[in-house]
């Protein structure tokens, strides 16, 4: 393995690139250890502090991990590390609350249609079995948050993208704090068009199934709008 040497203009976006086109590549396999310091400084020409900078951007990104006295490895891929980048951005600007429901509104009714295609009888039963659950929460005073999250990621799983489920597993607790604070205020409603999805699905109509989550996402950015509103009054 050999390293690009890098121009002397923003060193640190510089080495981060070029690791992680690195690492990409595979030629720094999940696991394994970087080379000493000294020795990635020199074949990239960069000093060992812009080096160190590049490093801790991908530590942020979840691509490295710095271990005390054992040096730095490249980390598995995981859809938990990605979200740290994503942590505090619903309270930091209201946009961004419209900006993920937004993104929910483009992919989510397609992923409901996929599900109608590809749906099993088996995966189905699980679908009405988490209705159970939501009615057995509403019924109990309980939030839906952790039975709506369930549900949505059935439903991607159904649909049988792994791009699709990687990005949704990636955006999950920013979903979590939108649900625990908007969806579970509407639970009566929230059920009710979850059941229309999942009949939906289990009659194999990609269309209907497209249009429930639809309706079901229009409804979601409805109920969401004060607090979108409110924190743009606050901003």
């Amino acid at each position: 393995m050999t390293a690009q040497p890098i121009k002397q203009q923003k060193l640190a976006t510089s080495a981060a690139e070029e690791l992680l086109a690195l690492i990409l590549r595979g030629e720094f396999a999940a696991g394994q250890r970087l080379p000493p310091e000294r020795m990635l400084a020199e074949q990239m020409n960069i000093s060992r502090t812009s080096l160190r900078d590049g490093i801790a951007r991908l530590e942020v990104l979840g691509h490295l991990e710095a271990r005390q006295g054992n040096g730095v490895f490249v980390r598995e891929p995981s859809a938990a590390h990605l979200t740290q980048s994503f942590q505090g951005m619903l309270i930091r600007s209201p946009q961004n609350v419209a900006h993920l429901l937004e993104f929910r509104q483009m992919i989510e009714p397609e992923v409901a249609s996929q599900a109608a295609i590809r749906a099993t009888p088996t995966q189905i039963a699980q679908l009405q079995l988490c209705l159970e659950r939501q009615e057995i929460a509403r019924s109990r005073h309980i939030k839906l948050s952790a039975e709506d999250m369930i549900f949505h990621h059935l439903i991607a799983q159904i649909a049988g993208n792994e791009v699709v489920m990687l990005v949704l597993e990636t955006l999950r607790s920013l979903m979590t704090q939108l649900r625990n604070r908007v969806v579970g205020d509407q639970p009566a409603l929230t059920i009710s068009q979850h059941q229309a999805v999942v009949s939906a699905i289990a009659s194999a109509s990609p269309q209907a199934a497209r249009q429930a989550m639809h309706i079901h996402m229009e409804s979601v950015r409805h109920h969401a709008a004060p607090l979108i509103d409110q924190g743009e009054d606050n901003a």
